[in-house]
């Protein structure tokens, strides 16, 4: 997922300039199979955000890691794989590795994953043809511990994840996908790291790759930038991308983070910096449009997850309202309703969240097949589904998936949710094609005896996730042994 002038700048970067940045770095199929066919623009219909096969059904990157039983005290095993959706449900063998399609790393890392494995993957059809790409970043360091940023474009098509595109060093770092300009095709949203600092050091870009990209260097069509930390006053370190406002067009809402003593703090922020702003997605860039009521405030709420919860059209936020100082165990669960004017513009928050909790983090999809977004989010002990509804998300309609009650033997274990990281990674995908998603959750096999690392998969219901009809997969069996 982590500053001024009156307002933030936006400036557009020469293309030729750009180019000549992107294309001294050219594709790379390494050792990719199958083979990508030649790009060609599709015939219209909607974006494809996430259908790497463009079979019809959304696929899902998972980043799963495991530890050998045999031999437990060694570093922990990484599998980075696109599970894809079948009629009856994924098969887990056909599942796509991409480790062959990634910088060559020891897949091993002597920490464990959860808080450690600084990567990043999403998807979206970055070259227009049709597939959704699979967009990949991971940090490299070297024999003397720097690190350096290593970012790739693994292209999808009819067989599967293929060809690979090495992105220039000097990008700033992916974040998104979206449509800002309303074009059509998809384009590539980078933001620089926020700073933590005492004092404004500086503006904070965050510049939008619009598509298509070329697959020979993955070159832009156009760039635009925006100072997003208002030279330097706010450092931001979350954001959320969605069409808020309804207008066809994606818009980025951004969100600072300070260190409890920042002196940029002292005296407040000056008049007009916001440290959560609804930058307004336009045919000529991002275009700053005011405050996020319920998240602004350096006090407030944190970004999670963009849908549409109410399905007017329009997207929402579910959000983390921080407790008194910072304790995560007083978070609530806060949603953000979008409008014609943007998010919390018409109604700031929901009305029925009461004291429901939400995590680091939150995967949006439809679970009960109902045309409302859903949202699941891990709490301190379970992992809980809000369903959506004509009134948005209600603490009414929530499924609870108690982790003391699943395990690969289905008996309850010692208690602790770090024992295990029960849903520490989750995904929500219609993974046996019947139109709801299933619900993938994490487990790392912290048992006694101890188990094997795996995704419990539950099959999306006209009631939400299944308690019962479930399965569980082992990491280390997604894409064959």
């Amino acid at each position: 997922m982590r500053r001024l002038p009156h307002r933030p700048v936006a400036a557009v970067i020469c293309l030729c300039l750009i180019t000549s940045l992107f294309t001294a770095c050219s594709a790379d199929g390494g050792k990719a199979a199958p083979s990508c066919p030649s790009p060609s623009k599709r015939s219209g219909g909607a974006l494809n955000r996430d259908d790497v096969n463009r079979d019809g059904h959304a696929d899902v990157v998972v980043n799963g890691w495991y530890k050998v039983l045999a031999n437990p005290g060694v570093e922990w095993h990484r599998n980075r794989f696109v599970a894809l959706a079948a009629p009856g449900g994924p098969k887990p063998a056909e599942a796509f590795r991409l480790a062959e399609r990634l910088p060559k790393l020891d897949p091993r890392i002597s920490k464990g994953p959860v808080g450690d494995d600084p990567s990043a993957q999403f998807t979206g059809d970055l070259d227009d043809d049709g597939y959704a790409d699979v967009m990949a970043g991971d940090t490299v360091f070297d024999s003397h511990g720097k690190p350096t940023r290593k970012q790739r474009i693994v292209w999808g098509g009819p067989d599967g994840p293929c060809g690979v595109t090495k992105l220039p060093a000097g990008l700033l770092q992916a974040t998104a996908t979206g449509d800002f300009d309303g074009d059509g095709a998809l384009d590539l949203l980078t933001l620089a790291k926020p700073t933590l600092s005492e004092s404004p050091d500086g503006p904070q870009p965050a510049t939008v790759l619009y598509g298509p990209l070329h697959r020979d260097g993955a070159v832009p069509r156009t760039t635009s930038t925006t100072d997003v930390g208002y030279k330097g006053w706010v450092s931001v370190a979350h954001t959320v991308v969605g069409d808020f406002d309804g207008d066809g067009r994606d818009d980025l809402v951004s969100k600072g983070e300070y260190d409890e003593e920042d002196a940029r703090l002292e005296e407040g922020l000056p008049k007009d910096v916001t440290d959560a702003t609804f930058y307004r997605g336009t045919a000529k860039g991002l275009k700053p449009a005011g405050p996020v009521p319920g998240i602004t405030s350096t006090a407030g709420s944190i970004p999670l997850a963009a849908g549409d919860f109410d399905g007017d059209g329009k997207q929402d936020i579910l959000a983390r309202g921080q407790g008194d100082a910072g304790n995560p165990s007083d978070d609530r669960a806060i949603a953000v309703y979008g409008s014609n004017e943007g998010p919390g513009r018409g109604e700031a928050l929901a009305g029925g969240l009461g004291k429901l909790k939400a995590g680091l983090d939150a995967t949006v999809g439809d679970t009960n097949g109902d045309g409302y977004d859903d949202i699941a989010t891990l709490t301190r002990d379970d992992v809980v589904v809000l369903l959506g509804g004509k009134d948005g998300l209600s603490a009414s309609r929530t499924v609870t998936i108690d982790r003391n009650a699943t395990s690969p033997d289905g008996s309850p274990r010692r208690p602790g949710w770090d024992r295990d990281y029960f849903g520490w990674d989750l995904h929500l995908a219609d993974l046996d094609a019947d139109d709801r998603d299933e619900l993938l959750i994490s487990t790392y096999g912290f048992y006694k005896p101890r188990t094997d690392a795996g995704y419990w998969i539950l099959r999306g219901t006209e009631d939400g996730p299944s308690k019962t009809d479930r399965r569980f997969v082992k990491t280390k069996d997604f894409g064959g042994s």
